[in-house]
C-alpha cells in the first residue's frame, strides 16, 4: 500500500525522541545563531558609527527599515520558493548569498552604501529564518514540538546575547568594519555542515515524490533504532477514509473562506511581536548611549539585557505545552507591555537592566509561541508560504515602529515608544484571543483536515 501523510505522520510520531532530534535541531538552527547574530551588530554598528560619522538618531532607524524591508521580501517571497523546490534546497542557497552580503557591508565607505548591502543581506536572512522553522517542525514528533521549538528558539536568543560580546571585543579594538567581515565564515561553516541534512518527508510526499518520501523516512527510523538501541513502536497501517481526503491547497487559499480569519490573526501576532522585538533590538546600545552613558558601557548594559532572551527563548517552549500556544501568546504580550512600560520610565542602570532584561525575556518568550503556532495552523503544501508571509508581516511591524521610534525619540524621548508598543500589543492581543484555536497536542495533519477550523469564529 502507498504512503499516506497519516501513515507517515503516525510513524514520526512514534519516534522517541533522541539524539538524532537533537543533532538535526543543532545543525539546522545553529545558521539561526549566526543570522540573528548578524542582524543585532548592526545595531552596534551604527551606534558606533553615529559618533565618527555624524548621523541622527532618525537615520539608525532609516537604515534599520530599510534592511528590515529585505527581510520583509526575503520571507514573504521564501515560502513560496521553499513549497515549490524543497525545503533543504531552500536554506543551502539562502544561506551562500546571506554570506557574500553580509561580508561585503565591511567594505561600506557611506551610509547608502551600507544600507544597499544590508537590505540585500537581509532578503537572505529573511529567507533563512522563515525556512527552518516549518523545516524542524514538519521532522518532530507531535508531543514534544513545543519543547523542541523553544530549544531552537534558544539559538536566537544566543546570538542575540552574544552580539553585545561580540562587538565589545572587536569593535573598540578592530573596527567595525571586522565586526562585519568575521560573520561570513562561520554561515559557511554552517552551510557545509546542514548538507547533511534530509528533505522534510512530508513535503516529498505531497508533490508526489513518494518513494523518496519512504526512503527518507526509513533512514530516519533506523538511526533513531540504532541511537536509542531499542525497537521502535509499532504502528497500525490505516486505510485513509474518504472524509480525510482533501485537494491540495494553493497559496491564495490563505486568505480564502477557510484561513482567512487564521491568517489575518497570524499577521498581527508577528506584526506586534517583531514591531517591538526589532525596536529593542536595533535602538538599545543606541537609546543607552543616547542618555550618557559611554558605548562599552552601552555594550555592556546590553549584554544583560539581552541575554535574559535565552532562558524565555527555551523555557517558552514548556510554557506552550503546559499553557497551549494561544494562551502563551497572550501572557507574553501582557507582561511585554507591562515590562516595556516601566523600561521605558527607567533612571538607573538597575532598573534599565532589570526592566530592559525582563522586557527581552518576555518577548522571548511571545517569540517561541509564535513561532511554534504558525506553522501548525497550515498544511503542508502551504506552510512554508505561510509562515513566510506571516515572517514578512512581523518585518512589516518592526519597520513602522522603527521608523515611528527614530522620529518620537527625538521629539518626545523612549517613553512614548512603549505607549506605541502597547497598543498595537492590546490589538494584537484581541485577535489572538478571538481566532486564536488550540493546537496543543494535535497532529499537524488536522489543519489540513478542517478540525482546527471548524473552532474558529467566523468574522
Amino acid at each position: 500500500m502507498e504512503l499516506t501523510l497519516e501513515q507517515l505522520s503516525d510513524r514520526l510520531d512514534r519516534l522517541p525522541t533522541s539524539r538524532y532530534h537533537a543533532r538535526i535541531l543543532i545543525i539546522a538552527a545553529l545558521s539561526l545563531l549566526f543570522d540573528t547574530l548578524d542582524h543585532v551588530i548592526t545595531g552596534f554598528v551604527l551606534a558606533s558609527l553615529r559618533t565618527t560619522w555624524d548621523f541622527e538618531l532618525k537615520t539608525v532607524g532609516l537604515i534599520s527599515a530599510i534592511g528590515l524591508c529585505g527581510y520583509l521580501l526575503g520571507s514573504f517571497f521564501c515560502g513560496f520558493v521553499a513549497d515549490r523546490i524543497g525545503r533543504k534546497k531552500t536554506i543551502l542557497f539562502t544561506l551562500i548569498f546571506y554570506s557574500f552580503f553580509s561580508s561585503a557591508r565591511g567594505f561600506s565607505n557611506t551610509l547608502s552604501t551600507l544600507a544597499i548591502l544590508n537590505f540585500f543581506t537581509l532578503i537572505f536572512i529573511g529567507a533563512e529564518n522563515s525556512t527552518v522553522p516549518p523545516y524542524l517542525v514538519e521532522l518532530w514528533p507531535t508531543r514534544s514540538r513545543g519543547k523542541l521549538v523553544g530549544w531552537m528558539m534558544g539559538f536566537f536568543g544566543l546570538g542575540i546575547a552574544l552580539s553585545p560580546i561580540w562587538a565589545l571585543l572587536i569593535i573598540p579594538t578592530w573596527g567595525w568594519r571586522w565586526a562585519l567581515f568575521l560573520t561570513a565564515p562561520f554561515a559557511l561553516i554552517g552551510g557545509i555542515i546542514r548538507s547533511s541534512l534530509p528533505e522534510s518527508p512530508r513535503w516529498l510526499l505531497k508533490v508526489g515524490r513518494v518513494s523518496e518520501a519512504e526512503g527518507v523516512l526509513a533512514r530516519i527510523e533506523a538511526e533513531v533504532e540504532k541511537l536509542t538501541g531499542t525497537p521502535l513502536p509499532l504502528v497500525t497501517i490505516k486505510q485513509p477514509s474518504l472524509d480525510r481526503l482533501q485537494p491540495l491547497l494553493r497559496p491564495r487559499d490563505l486568505l480564502g473562506a477557510s484561513y482567512r480569519r487564521i491568517t489575518l490573526m497570524l499577521w498581527a501576532a508577528w506584526f506586534a511581536e517583531y514591531g517591538v522585538l526589532y525596536s529593542y533590538q536595533t535602538f538599545v546600545p543606541t537609546l543607552l548611549s543616547a542618555e550618557g552613558y559611554s558605548i562599552v558601557k552601552s555594550f555592556q548594559y546590553a549584554v544583560v539585557i539581552y541575554g535574559s532572551g535565552i532562558p524565555g527563548y527555551i523555557l517558552g517552549g514548556q510554557l506552550v505545552e503546559w499553557l497551549d500556544r494561544k494562551y502563551a501568546i497572550l501572557l507574553s504580550f501582557a507582561v511585554t507591555g507591562l515590562f516595556g512600560t516601566m523600561f521605558g520610565l527607567s533612571k538607573t542602570p538597575l532598573e534599565i537592566m532589570l526592566f530592559g532584561g525582563l522586557t527581552v525575556f518576555s518577548l522571548a518568550l511571545g517569540s517561541t509561541s509564535i513561532y511554534t503556532y504558525t506553522p501548525e495552523l497550515y498544511p503542508t503544501e502551504i506552510r512554508a508560504t505561510g509562515m513566510g508571509i506571516a515572517s514578512a508581516w512581523g518585518r512589516a511591524g518592526a519597520v513602522t515602529l522603527l521608523l515611528s521610534f527614530g522620529y518620537f525619540f527625538a521629539v518626545q524621548g523612549k517613553s512614548l515608544l512603549f505607549i506605541i508598543s502597547d497598543s498595537v500589543l492590546l490589538v494584537a492581543s484581541v485577535a489572538v484571543f478571538c481566532f486564536g484555536p488550540s493546537t496543543r497536542g494535535r497532529k499537524l495533519e488536522d489543519t489540513s483536515q478542517g478540525v482546527i477550523i471548524e473552532e474558529v469564529p467566523k468574522l
